[in-house]
């Protein structure tokens, strides 16, 4: 009995995958197993860097720079790559976030932020499912997907479009695993909390950490393991879950003076 992931031969596709942060993770974590990369990114200088990183492992990798919020754009970079890359089993979608210009008190919450927030976070991975589902749904090969969501699906303060796009998120890949599951295809979840990314910054800024009960953030590396357990045949039996990966946040307790997702100092900043 093999208990270490391994995806030997395999291939994958990572929405998001470059960067610096947890999606750079994830395409090494794949090529580290054995399997071939598709990757999608924003910036062709990502683009770059994911293609070195994969063929350094000796694994195939291809690569295509879009705005994933651009439904046909998507669809058609995702075609392309399972086209070049053959028989695309695993998918992690990656991309989302909420930048500082998204923070908002509820009652000011533009309706056009919410939308965009949305598009970005939740609405462009069910297109990307979509794009691997059917061809293993008409082949009957089984797959595995991880959706990356966030502690914040559960509700943080200033953060109301972008926990309520991780939230949907959770929904959607949970109906995944129901109507898929009889197919074979698992879908699962990993909620990272407080992460050290480029974007995220890198420090264990006091306001970063005192209410996680490990006392520090967490690396993409972390994340990245997380994701490649449920991606694989180790987790043969677990689908429509969620993997909480947040030092303990979700259930320690709350920050004394801000919420305890209130890591960046520029937010700080502007709610203080």
């Amino acid at each position: 009995m093999n208990l270490q992931p391994d995806l030997t031969g395999r291939c994958a596709i990572v929405v998001g995958g470059g960067g610096g942060g947890i999606g750079t993770s994830m395409v090494r974590a794949l090529a580290q197993l054995g399997a071939d990369v598709g990757a999608i990114s924003y910036v062709e200088e990502h683009a770059v860097q994911t293609q070195a990183d994969v063929t350094a492992e000796g694994r195939r990798c291809f690569t295509r720079v879009i705005d994933v919020t651009d439904e046909d754009a998507l669809r058609t970079a995702m075609g392309d790559l399972i086209a070049e890359l053959g028989e695309v089993r695993h998918l992690v979608n990656v991309v989302g976030g909420s930048l500082v210009d998204d923070w908002f008190k509820i009652e000011d919450l533009p309706s056009s932020a919410f939308d965009r927030i949305l598009s970005r976070n939740l609405r462009y991975a069910l297109v990307a499912c979509q794009e691997v589902a059917r061809p293993l749904l008409a082949s009957g090969v089984p797959g595995s997907f991880v959706n990356i969501s966030s502690i914040s699906a559960r509700g943080t303060s200033l953060l109301a479009a972008y926990g309520a796009s991780k939230a949907g998120l959770e929904s959607l890949s949970r109906t995944m695993a129901l109507e898929w599951g009889p197919s074979g295809i698992r879908i699962n979840l990993v909620a990272p909390g407080t992460i050290k990314t480029p974007r995220a910054g890198q420090d264990d800024l006091p306001e970063a950490v005192r209410s996680i009960p490990l006392r520090r953030r967490g690396t993409p590396d972390e994340i990245a393991q997380a994701a490649m357990f449920l991606l694989s045949d180790s987790a043969g039996y677990i689908t429509g879950q969620t993997l909480i990966a947040d030092g303990g946040t979700s259930i320690g307790p709350g920050g004394q003076n801000l919420p305890s997702a209130v890591t960046n100092p520029l937010v700080i900043e502007r709610f203080a």
